[in-house]
């Protein structure tokens, strides 16, 4: 089965402060097949999110499907406090790279 990266699938992909310790992403659809076929699909779990961020899943705070909304919110702990020494983005905007290069299953 051929795959594509997250973000060939996704509208929106993107990562922002969840407060000093927590930083959360958004995976957000404008078509319900293919939010449906990425939520569905097992690609896109905390275990994967982990993985990506080279976490133990106990650092995924939550993980949710929003159906409503055609999105995916994911939430982890921050490696370092925000504006802590060595700590380099302190809006939490820059932290979305690994997830949208997780390789989902072609619809």
């Amino acid at each position: 089965m051929t795959s594509l990266p997250l973000y060939q699938l996704a509208d929106i992909v993107r990562s922002k402060n969840a407060g000093p310790y927590r930083i959360t992403f958004d995976i957000m659809f404008t078509d319900k097949a293919r939010y449906e076929a990425v939520r569905d699909g097992g690609a896109i779990t905390p275990e994967t999110v982990a993985a990506a961020y080279g976490l133990d899943v106990s650092q995924i705070s939550s993980f949710f499907k929003i159906d409503q909304a055609m999105a995916l919110k994911v939430t982890i702990v921050r490696p370092r406090a925000q504006g802590a020494a060595g700590e380099g983005d302190m809006y939490g905007c820059q932290h979305h790279v690994p997830l949208m290069n997780i390789a989902v299953p072609a619809m």
